[in-house]
């Protein structure tokens, strides 16, 4: 075996693990993306702008019950430092101060009128059976990390799969029916519940069928697991914060239509953004491997493929996303409708943020895998408090454009703090070199696109072909030098 055959293993799983998450988290995506266009064009550009602001306090507020536990499990479990049978006690004792809080919401109409532009009674009805269902949705989301843990790649896919499967089923059933808005949310809730019992049966098949991970060495408790989830939960929070502040913002400051406009914007964004969440989920035991064996003292440069190559897939990825959806906004967002074509100029902005968007993730994974998750919450609570200074600059005078300015801002701010962050720890990404081959490889699709002038979906289908050739062209004539880029030894 030669010296350089661990890291290529480290590579090969990174990418295996990557590949599997990362196809059920399209077709996921792809569920939650077509929830997202029925709500917006079902409910029409104000009552979206309600729903969305309501949502975005609900998840917030949901975070209660997760508190960093499931970003802490994707590591811990993988490690061996933590039981799960520890988290879930925690997960649950969480979850009971969450189911506290939803009953004290509509004891508190006065602060929920102080919310937004709306009747006091709209957020006492809405908010409680959103906070449940992102609650509820959190345990599913946590199973699926035990599972993946155990190796169940597939069945962690399952349960990604039955939770957006089964809330777009319980959307399109409640707009058939012109369900209120409190009707829609606890139609949620229902779907949430459903897969729930999926997750949970999949979860004690495979930890009923033997040990594939490692056990701590002594039990830890419930007090041992939140004391190490606490900087993840800290960071979990300040990071929903930071992808709604712009929103929350503009409902303030502008009312529930420019609020509908910019959610719009940002809901098609932040679909893509599972895209490179699943890639650096799926390559996470392999990134931890990696990161114990360079704090054992293992050579750096034999020791940094599974960074590379996640890097490498991340930003293959991130830049044609950026430059697809910068060039087609308005046929997109026409999509929803035609009283959403104001969204297009924010859209175009939030499609430059898309890159710096999919490699911080990419980053900050890397700094949970090496073990220095403190450093993730003062990151994001200097983006958090960028945006919302920006936001407060901006959104008054410039609208749900001023908002998407200020988040473009922020993303960038984030990346070159998480990946100085990186570099500081000894465990550094990739990043020019990847970034510069997607780029390169993305030209002749983004030409294409400009010229052809054709529908949207038309557009879509012939930039993803260009792109395909593209790369596939590159493999034939370039595929040593794409090797080391991705991590691999080259003959």
């Amino acid at each position: 075996m030669t010296a350089g055959a661990p890291a290529l293993s480290h590579a090969a799983h990174a990418t295996r693990g990557s590949g599997i998450r990362l196809a059920a988290e399209l077709g996921s995506r792809l569920f939650a993306v077509a929830t997202s266009f029925l709500l917006a064009a079902g409910l029409g550009v104000s009552a979206f702008g309600l729903f969305a602001a309501v949502s975005s306090v609900a998840v917030i507020t949901a975070e209660l019950a997760e508190l960093g536990l499931q970003q802490t499990a994707a590591r811990a479990l993988v490690a061996g430092t933590l039981r799960l049978r520890d988290m879930v006690r925690a997960r649950l004792l969480l979850s009971g101060g969450l189911v506290l809080v939803t009953l004290a919401v509509p004891l508190v109409p006065a602060a929920a009128s102080s919310l937004g532009r709306t009747a006091p009674g709209e957020w006492g009805r809405l908010l409680p059976p959103l906070i449940l269902y992102f609650g509820l949705s959190g345990w599913s989301e946590f199973l699926g990390v035990a599972l993946r843990a155990r190796g169940h790649r597939v069945a962690e896919a399952v349960v990604l799969l039955a939770l957006r499967a089964f809330t777009l089923g319980a959307v399109a059933a409640a707009l058939a029916v012109r369900a209120s808005l409190p009707g829609l949310a606890w139609a949620h809730v229902a779907a949430s519940l459903a897969a729930l019992a999926v997750s949970a049966l999949l979860s004690r098949g495979a930890y009923a069928a033997g040990a594939s991970v490692p056990a701590p060495h002594a039990a830890q408790g419930v007090g041992a697991v939140l004391r190490a989830s606490l900087p993840l939960a800290v960071n979990g929070a300040l990071a929903l914060i930071s992808l709604r502040v712009e929103l929350l913002v503009v409902f303030w400051a502008r009312g529930s239509w420019a609020a509908g406009l910019f959610g719009a914007a940002v809901k098609i964004v932040e679909s893509l953004n599972g895209v490179p969440a699943a890639i650096a989920a799926g390559a996470m035991p392999a990134l931890t491997r990696e990161a114990l064996q360079h704090g054992a003292g293992g050579d750096p440069a034999t020791q940094g493929a599974a960074r590379a190559r996640t890097a490498a897939t991340v930003a293959l990825l991130a830049v044609p996303a950026a430059a697809g959806l910068a060039l087609l906004a308005p046929g997109v967002v026409q999509l929803l409708g035609a009283d959403y074509a104001g969204a297009a100029p924010a859209l175009r902005i939030l499609a430059l943020a898309v890159v710096a968007l999919f490699m911080n993730c990419v980053l900050l994974h890397a700094l949970i895998a090496s073990d220095h998750a403190a450093w993730l919450p003062v990151l994001t609570a200097v983006r958090v408090g960028f945006a919302a200074l920006a936001a407060a600059a901006l959104v008054p005078r410039f609208g749900v454009s001023g908002a998407a300015v200020g988040f473009l801002g922020a993303e960038l701010l984030l990346l070159a703090l998480a990946a100085r962050a990186c570099r500081s720890t000894g465990f550094a990404l990739p990043l020019a070199a990847p970034l510069g081959a997607a780029l390169l490889a993305t030209l002749p699709m983004a030409v294409t696109v400009a010229a052809l002038g054709a529908g949207t979906i038309a557009s879509v289908a012939a930039g993803a072909a260009v792109y395909a050739a593209t790369l596939a062209g590159a493999w034939v004539l370039m595929r040593q030098p794409l090797l080391r880029l991705l991590g691999a030894e080259t003959a």
